[in-house]
């Protein structure tokens, strides 16, 4: 692989920011049960990344970046003509502000995406003999292109010496061409906690995080529940 990044300031508050990286994957495997792969692939991804200071310690951001991950081929029983299965791409818009004010006790960022994945590999699962459970078997494939949407945002305030604040959202969006969510990803997430320390030894906590349901699988039905969790913790330390 070979890898390159140049950046170019645009006056006193913008920068401009390319980089680009060129990979050849080849693998050649062969073992004691007669199963012999050696895909090859030539792979390139980059990023342009336009950035802004509207304000002391704050930046806004355009970004445009293309990713990718290798094929490869599938262990033990698979599916006619799953052997092998490819790589896939992602391209990816995302606009953001990130920054600190307040003499930098607030901490803060907030951006929007959206990605696209041609070709998306996944884990999925198949029962290759009609009527036989023991022929059930799992392997990665290709399913055809992949859709996400998203909100991310995140704060820290620093109230004092002894007050710490935290919160932190994400909004997603995910689906196949078919119109089904993707799997493991939630349309929702949530954190936020409070932490006190102070200079007598004591200290406490307090974290709320929270995770819409989401399907475990491609292949089928299952979900998780959504839940919440709450954590709460006192203690004291000294020498």
């Amino acid at each position: 692989a070979v890898f390159g990044q140049v950046n170019f300031e645009l006056g006193a508050a913008t920068e401009l920011s390319t980089g680009l990286r060129l990979e050849r994957r080849s693998t050649d495997y062969d073992d004691s049960v007669g199963i012999v792969a050696g895909p090859s692939e030539t792979m390139w991804g980059g990023e342009i990344s336009l950035s802004h200071e509207v304000a002391n310690e704050m930046r806004v951001y355009v970004n445009i970046s293309k990713g990718y991950k290798a094929g490869g081929f599938n262990l033990g029983p698979t599916p006619p003509g799953k052997e092998e299965f490819d790589g896939e791409k992602m391209y990816t818009f995302e606009t953001g502000i990130k920054g600190a004010v307040l003499n930098g006790r607030l901490h803060m960022s907030a951006a929007a995406f959206h990605s696209v994945r041609p070709d998306q590999q996944v884990r999925t699962a198949t029962q290759i003999v009609s009527g036989d459970p023991a022929s059930f078997v799992f392997f990665t494939d290709n399913v055809g292109d992949g859709d996400g949407l998203g909100l991310e945002a995140d704060f820290r305030y620093l109230a004092g010496d002894a007050w710490d604040f935290y919160a932190t959202l994400g909004v997603l969006g995910t689906t196949f061409e078919s119109g089904r969510q993707q799997a493991h990803a939630p349309r929702y997430t949530f954190a936020a906690g409070v932490a006190y320390q102070s200079t007598s030894g004591l200290f406490a906590r307090l974290d709320l995080t929270a995770k819409d349901d989401f399907y475990f699988d491609l292949n089928h039905d299952q979900q998780s529940e959504s839940f919440e969790l709450l954590n709460a913790r006192v203690g004291y330390e000294g020498e």
